[in-house]
């Protein structure tokens, strides 16, 4: 592309609403076709705040946040209460995997070596070197592709309610792996455009998604994905440019500049330094950026958890702010050293390509199905997705060593699925003063119309709590705040 058509461009998008690309020949010291205009300005579109249409017709992209009104929501819910991947991913990543390891990937000698690796990836977390390090990245897409690209769906979601995703917006995917935060956040916004056009809500949004990512094999495997859907899902209502990784390791990428959003999905607790230390990274990452929303993912196994919230508290001592799903209730921060916390979003659907490869034996080793994840979104702004603070009539659970075998009032964030049984329910709660684990437990007999709001509240939901029996469980050095049929728990909206 020449500069003068750039040039024109930036000048005509600057002084007008709107402007077709054939116009442009009128100004250009030689004629070119509108498709040759539009593949020349497409790199452009997002730096100039231009939508181009199917006809191209080019108008002034305002920045606004995505609609998220009561019916959009209930669809965009309705997609995920049977979560799998869609059908077109599916189909994607399977042709990619027999494309690298013959048609009958999932039988003899390399079923073999796939499921070894398998097993070896779920033992060091990503840690230390594969044995077989060309089947690495299909054996990701294998096992952990499917949940990591569903479970992000729902942090998605998450963020429209909020008003965090707009109508152009620049999101860095950190740590990149074969394209699963990519594809999944493609996905999305697909999927919310056709809700919109559904619903004849006119939205057009202009997306770039850059990435970093330090293994040349999982920047091949990220390029052809994300290639491949791009070109056989175009969306009419949306520019969509995802440029080629920067192949680098995180901590030594440049920081991203003037990102929205920067996704750290199952990347920094791959790293050997301290998770204190992981702060740095993410500090440098969001540098570049006035106000991004960072969000950073991990497994839900104990010490990956832990080692998160011990991130996020180095983070908050930057002058960062948790967004959620923490909320503090009463002013002060925690220290993040002793919290396992995570969220349940059920189980996927086993894609065919999965079941391929658990074959007929110890099939259990090989199916991930389970979405269990440790995350935490965060801003520069002091921005939180509640802005609830407790008052003198709830006590805070630092306190709740004096008030064992009273009955007292609390007001506590939600920060677990049910961790009982079908007899007793249990929740882990959290108001940010005490590194002392608390549960709320209601016996199912008890449940009610005034109590089961506990129920509902969703993870990183803040609820009051009236009339609550403290107990100390020195067995496991936590306390249980027992609801009974006498008890009022009210949702904070």
């Amino acid at each position: 592309m020449t500069p003068e058509i750039l040039s024109l461009a930036r000048y005509l998008a600057s002084s007008r609403p709107e402007f077709t690309l054939s116009e442009m020949n009128q100004y250009l010291s030689r004629k070119y076709s509108e498709k040759e205009l539009y593949d020349a300005l497409k790199p452009h579109f997002y730096d100039l705040d231009l939508f181009c249409d199917a006809r191209h017709n080019c108008t002034k992209l305002a920045n606004l946040p995505l609609p998220a009104d009561e019916q959009v929501i209930r669809e965009l819910e309705d997609t995920l209460k049977a979560p799998q991947l869609p059908p077109s991913i599916e189909k994607l990543v399977s042709s990619y995997i027999e494309r690298s390891c013959g048609k009958n990937w999932h039988t003899g000698e390399t079923a073999h070596l796939l499921r070894e690796n398998i097993v070896k990836q779920k033992e060091e977390y990503w840690r230390g070197s594969s044995k077989y390090p060309k089947l690495r990245v299909i054996t990701y897409l294998l096992y952990h592709f499917p949940v990591y690209f569903c479970q992000f769906q729902y942090v998605l979601l998450d963020l429209l309610k909020s008003g965090l995703l707009t109508t152009k917006m620049s999101v860095v995917d950190a740590g990149a792996g074969p394209g699963t935060i990519t594809l999944s956040t493609i996905e999305f916004f697909h999927r919310l455009l056709e809700i919109y056009s559904k619903n004849k809500i006119d939205v057009k949004i202009n997306l770039r998604i850059d990435s970093v990512e330090k293994v040349q094999d999982n920047i091949d495997c990220y390029n052809d994905l994300t290639s491949h859907y791009l070109s056989q899902h175009p969306q009419a209502n949306a520019v969509i440019t995802v440029n080629k990784p920067d192949r680098a390791p995180i901590e030594k990428a440049a920081p991203a500049p003037n990102a929205d959003l920067i996704v750290f999905s199952n990347v920094l607790a791959e790293m050997k330094a301290a998770p204190f230390e992981r702060a740095d990274i993410v500090e440098t990452s969001a540098s570049g950026s006035s106000n991004p929303t960072i969000i950073i993912i991990e497994p839900a196994d104990l010490v990956n958890s832990k080692a998160l919230r011990v991130t996020q508290n180095a983070l908050v001592k930057k002058g960062f702010t948790i967004y959620s799903p923490c909320t503090l209730i009463w002013g002060a921060g925690c220290r993040g050293e002793d919290c396992w916390s995570f969220r349940g979003a059920g189980d996927i659907t086993v894609p065919e390509f999965m079941r391929k490869i658990a074959g007929k034996e110890e099939v259990y080793r090989y199916l991930n199905t389970d979405m269990k994840f440790s995350y935490v979104i965060l801003r520069k702004d002091g921005n939180a997705q509640h802005k609830y603070l407790g008052r003198g009539k709830f006590a805070r659970l630092s306190a709740l060593k004096k008030h064992v075998t009273k009955r007292i009032n609390v007001a506590v964030s939600v920060m677990s699925g049910n961790l009982g049984d079908e007899k007793n329910f249990v929740f882990k709660i959290c108001d940010g003063t005490t590194s002392v684990p608390c549960y709320a437990v209601i016996p199912a007999y008890h449940l009610n119309e005034k109590n089961n709001g506990l129920l509902h509240a969703g993870y990183g939901g803040i609820v009051e709590i009236f009339g609550v029996l403290v107990r100390e469980n020195k067995e496991f050095s936590s306390y249980n705040l027992l609801i009974n049929r006498s008890t009022i728990v009210e949702p904070v909206r």
